[in-house]
């Protein structure tokens, strides 16, 4: 019988390697617990965005984001995480408020980077934080260029395949409600290497 030819690469980027990183960065991230788990997360992925090739849609936010509190059970009723964003004008539509789009990105961003904070993160437990499933988003308010804000993340369940993430994002200086955030997520990690 003959052989038959191979088939030509499926199109599409190069690997990049960066799969091969994802065991030695969870291991990096499990040495630390809740808010410092979310500095050290926070600190990796600023590393990476400094390579050419790992540059993508936050390279623009990331260095205006930063982390400012977590608190969980017992001391508050969920996992909250809060972080703190300043307006940029790379971040802001013709009117010079910030752009929905940039607005959603950040609560993707900061409610995802929240479940790090758990205390039951672990290998085969949310340890990749998982895909967006669903995301919606209500506007009350613009944030215009330049404004400080903070966006308070709440992991509000965390199961097994799927979690509930809910946030708001408020104007720094008076508190005043600038949008909310209801976030769906499916655990991607794979199963976790059975114990002997």
């Amino acid at each position: 019988m003959p052989e038959s030819p191979a088939r030509p690469a499926a199109p599409g980027p190069e690997p990049t390697g960066a799969e091969d990183e994802i065991p030695n960065n969870i291991e990096r991230l499990m040495a630390f617990t809740g808010g410092e788990r979310v500095k050290e997360f926070l600190k990796m992925v600023l590393e990476n965005e400094k390579e050419p090739d790992s540059q993508n849609w936050m390279t623009l936010l990331l260095p205006h984001l930063h982390f400012v509190s977590a608190a969980s059970p017992p001391a508050s009723p969920t996992l909250r995480v809060t972080f703190r964003h300043t307006v940029q004008p790379e971040h802001c539509n013709g009117l010079g408020n910030m752009h929905g789009g940039c607005t959603a990105t950040l609560f993707d961003f900061c409610t995802s980077v929240a479940i790090a904070a758990s205390p039951d993160l672990r290998p085969g437990f949310w340890s990749r934080l998982g895909v967006t499933r669903t995301l919606s988003t209500t506007y009350l308010r613009p944030a215009p260029r330049g404004e400080a804000v903070l966006i308070e993340c709440e992991v509000a369940q965390l199961g097994r395949r799927m979690c509930a993430l809910r946030a708001v994002m408020m104007r720094e200086v008076d508190g005043a409600l600038l949008a909310t955030c209801e976030h769906g997520k499916v655990n991607t990690d794979p199963p976790a290497a059975a114990k002997l």
